[in-house]
């Protein structure tokens, strides 16, 4: 799948929020900071991440900065993501964190393990980092992750999730999108921003299940106004993945097929567009 980087270099201009303070040496007994205080900019990104770099940039990235502490014969390490706002940390987080697994010890959203514990408050992403994996470590990180946390104001809602419906969607689902590096990892519609997001506007995804059990995946894309959305959905029409072989189409919508035999229908809604994909059965040209 070929992606264009053009739009996602300007999504990682970075706005100032939250600060947050990395713990001093003593937060816990015996461990101190273990070299200095690393800060690295978008364009540094590439050299730090070992893949996954065009996913924060896309997604709106500032900066990255990262502590080391030595402590027990071990090394933890911190990597603070700064986020365009807590809308992009929230859709760093899901994305990185699939199943949430909750530890014992941390009030704030979070999910981890004795190797990583992953960390969200306002508009920071949040990995404290166990390269030991020594289960006696954890009470170290559950540490690292209360201070952190407390030193981030909590920030305000975050409500682009709710563009989805609530009705049959499968708990912990739930994906926020900002260009087709996130929406791949959702469903391969076409080359490059089908979806013209632009590394601007959020898109969200879920996956849902019927009172027959049946399932399928929920993309939508809301719009400023219904010209954009129009201009989008041609431009997913146009556009779409050659695997992907139309079955049916009207003015505002089409149905799919893909390579595993199931369907999708593509529909444009006023200032949005809603796209149902992993159908098992032919969908009706409309479904509420």
């Amino acid at each position: 799948m070929k992606i264009w980087l053009s739009s996602i270099l300007l999504a990682a201009l970075y706005l100032p929020g939250a600060a947050m303070e990395f713990p001093a040496d003593g937060f816990a007994p015996g461990w101190k900071r273990s070299g200095p205080l690393e800060t690295f900019g978008p364009a540094a990104l590439y050299n730090v991440i070992d893949g996954g770099a065009e996913l924060f940039l896309e997604m709106g990235f500032g900066d990255l900065r990262v502590q080391k502490y030595a402590g027990s014969g071990a090394e933890i390490a911190v990597e603070a993501y700064r986020m365009e706002n807590a809308a992009a940390a929230l859709g760093i987080y899901l994305l990185k964190c699939s199943r949430e697994t909750e530890l014992p010890g941390i009030d704030t959203r979070h999910s981890g393990d004795r190797f990583q514990i992953a960390l969200l408050k306002n508009d920071y992403f949040i990995f404290i980092n166990n390269f030991s994996g020594r289960e006696e470590l954890l009470p170290v990180m559950t540490t690292l992750a209360r201070r952190i946390a407390a030193s981030v104001p909590p920030g305000v809602p975050v409500r682009e999730l709710g563009i989805l419906p609530a009705a049959g969607q499968v708990p912990g689902s739930a994906l926020l999108l900002r260009g087709p590096y996130s929406l791949q990892s959702v469903f391969t519609l076409g080359d490059g921003d089908v979806l013209l997001l632009a590394g601007k506007i959020f898109a969200a995804a879920a996956a849902y299940r019927d009172v027959s059990g049946a399932s399928h995946t929920l993309i939508v894309a809301p719009y400023a106004d219904a010209v954009l959305a129009r201009h989008a959905f041609d431009h997913l029409r146009r556009h779409l993945d050659p695997y992907l072989r139309v079955e049916a189409a009207g003015d505002d919508f089409f149905i799919f097929k893909d390579f595993q035999d199931q369907y999708g229908r593509a529909e444009l809604r006023g200032d949005r567009i809603e796209i149902r994909v992993k159908l098992a059965q032919f969908p009706d040209s409309r479904q509420p």
